[in-house]
């Protein structure tokens, strides 16, 4: 079993000493079988506004970086991505203003079936969107 894991899950980890307990409890057993997409980790730079939160950030993912366990979008995936986007755009006429937040959402599903990855995530709404029109395994966390 491979993982990959969602930006909010590692940002959820960075908000509070009793999150960060939590995560490496339930997530470090998985580190083994997980990955790092880069647009997870363009998220995570972008978001990690302070330097307490680029470090917590940096020691979450250097492991993933050392074992060279991670994964890019290829080509095909931002031609197959557009074809998403472009599908909820036309289906799904109530999430236009969200497409723009959506690419990023769709290239992280993208990585994981290009490995064969469960994506975990704390984004039901988005992932379930995505997944009416691309098949992934999809865990959504509590």
């Amino acid at each position: 079993m491979k993982y990959l894991l969602d930006t909010n899950v590692y940002l959820e980890a960075v908000r509070s000493e009793e999150s960060r307990a939590r995560f490496r409890r339930a997530f470090f057993p998985l580190l083994p079988a997980t990955f790092l997409s880069a647009v997870v980790a363009y998220e995570l730079n972008v978001d990690a506004r302070d330097r307490r939160t680029r470090s917590l950030i940096r020691d979450f993912i250097r492991p993933l970086e050392r074992t060279r366990r991670l994964v890019c979008p290829a080509f095909q995936d931002w031609v197959d991505a557009s074809e998403v986007v472009t599908a909820i755009e036309e289906r799904d006429k109530g999430w236009r203003s969200k497409l723009p937040a959506l690419l990023n959402d769709v290239l992280i599903v993208l990585c994981a079936r290009c490995i064969g990855a469960t994506l975990l995530t704390y984004n039901r709404e988005d992932f379930r969107l995505i997944h009416r029109h691309r098949d992934f395994s999809l865990r959504v966390l509590a």
